[in-house]
Formats: C-alpha cells, sequence, structure tokens
C-alpha cells in the first residue's frame, strides 16, 4: 500500500478546471515531485490534501485514511505537515520559538496543566525542547536558535519553516516550492538538505518545484502535470526525455 494516494481527483473553480481526474502515489520513503507550467494545478494538490479545498470527484487516501472526510485542522494531526510558497514566520520570535510552535500539536498536558505548571507539563516542555534542538541541528539553525526571525536572510527564514513543520514529527512533508526566491547558489544547498532529510528520517516527501535541477538531482519519482492533468510520471530521465513534457514546458516546435 502506498503512503499517499491520489485517486481521480476533480476540481473547479467556476468554468476552470483546475484538476482533472488527477491521480499518483508516493511510497513510504520516496520523495516525488510534482512539476508543470504555472497553472497546471500543482497547489491545488497541496490544498486538496490538506484540507483547504474541497475536490468534486476522487480521494485522498494517506495510511489507508481518506483525508478528504476529515476537517481541515485534523489533517495535520494524521501525520501531513506543509510549507508555503511565501513565508508564514513570526518575525518577532526567535528561530527556537518559531520551530517550537511547530510541535505543540503533539504536546498537549491540558490547560490546567499549564497553569500551574504540573510535574507533566514541565516533562512535555522539556521533551518539545530537546525535539526542536534536533531538529535545529539537522536543519543547521543551532547556532542561530536564539537570533529573531526578523532580520534573517531570506534563504534561513525558508530552513526555519522547514524545521517547524519538521517538529509535528510528519509521515508525509508537502513542500511547495521551497527553493522560489533563493539566489542560484542557495538552491543546491536546499536540495542537500531536503535530500539529507528524507534519508535521515525516512519520511515520505511531495515537492513541487520550478528549479528543475534540483527536481532531477533529488527526486525518486517526478510527476508531470498541465492543465489539472497528469501528462508524465517517471524517473527525472524518462520524464526529461517525454515529447508531451518537452511540448508543454517549451512549446510544440521544440
Amino acid at each position: 500500500m502506498p503512503r499517499l494516494s491520489v485517486e481521480e481527483l476533480e476540481l473547479s473553480f467556476g468554468g476552470i478546471r483546475a484538476l482533472n481526474k488527477l491521480s499518483f502515489a508516493v511510497a513510504e520513503g520516496e520523495l516525488c515531485a510534482l512539476v508543470g507550467p504555472n497553472g497546471a494545478g500543482k497547489s491545488s494538490v497541496f490544498n486538496c490534501i490538506t484540507g483547504l479545498y474541497r475536490p468534486s470527484a476522487g480521494r485522498v487516501v494517506f495510511d489507508g485514511r481518506d483525508l478528504l472526510r476529515l476537517p481541515a485542522h485534523r489533517v495535520a494531526a494524521q501525520g501531513v505537515a506543509r510549507t508555503f510558497q511565501n513565508l508564514a514566520l513570526f518575525p518577532r520570535l526567535t528561530v527556537l520559538e518559531n520551530v517550537l510552535l511547530g510541535g505543540h500539536l503533539n504536546e498537549r498536558p491540558g490547560p490546567l496543566a499549564c497553569a500551574l505548571h504540573l510535574p507533566r507539563h514541565r516533562r512535555a516542555e522539556r521533551a518539545l525542547r530537546a525535539q526542536a534542538d534536533e531538529v535545529l541541528a539537522l536543519t543547521g539553525l543551532e547556532s542561530l536558535a536564539g537570533n529573531p526571525a526578523s532580520g534573517l536572510p531570506y534563504g534561513t527564514l525558508k530552513r526555519v519553516e522547514l524545521a517547524r513543520a519538521l517538529m509535528s514529527r510528519p509521515r508525509l512533508l508537502l513542500l511547495d516550492e521551497p527553493a522560489a526566491g533563493l539566489p542560484h547558489g542557495e538552491v543546491g544547498e536546499l536540495g542537500d538538505l531536503i535530500a539529507r532529510i528524507r534519508a535521515e528520517l525516512g519520511i515520505s516527501i511531495v515537492l513541487v518545484e520550478h528549479h528543475m535541477g534540483m527536481v532531477m538531482s533529488i527526486s525518486d519519482k517526478v510527476v508531470v502535470l498541465n492543465l489539472g492533468r497528469r501528462i508524465c510520471e517517471g524517473t527525472p530521465e524518462e520524464v526529461s526525455r517525454d515529447p508531451e513534457v518537452i511540448a508543454a514546458y517549451l512549446g510544440e516546435a521544440a
């Protein structure tokens, strides 16, 4: 059984068909990239998986459970984490504080224990801090833990958002254009980090990205979308030679 199975998704906005019977699957520990021209439906897929959009047909099955049957606020609790194209950090909080926010989904000692600072609350806070230290080390942010998020380089903030997503201990990580806005030299570093996270944590990753060099270097499988439908799926090498993919990116003349 695949970790994630997207089955025959259909989504429309008025007369515009964003997803057209889209299907693909992601195995446990696999890094799958969704690529395609602007407007191909990539972000719409993420929004359906996380419950922000409700497709008119199809299923999104994660570890045997249809996520479309759940309210959006319960999807993350199933083991799904996501980053966004635009940063959503708290600039006045430190790097550590921003990262810790991602872990409170799994640590719930209760309001009374928190208010009275009971032992179980203190134990939960110590465990959360230890987990944050591990995530900061994995993402290369430990030396910046006490720095406010405001004023940090854009590439560093991208890593902070990634670290915060990892704090929920996801089994599926959705990365929405993590390299957008990064200078060329930092794209490769981010790609190496994503590959290391997959290798060390063993989680499944779905990556939406326009930097094709990074996609081709770290992905196990690439799914190519165009106008809401899947036009190709395969290894990076297979996809790069597909005539329909070349036409979608470069035009029929190419």
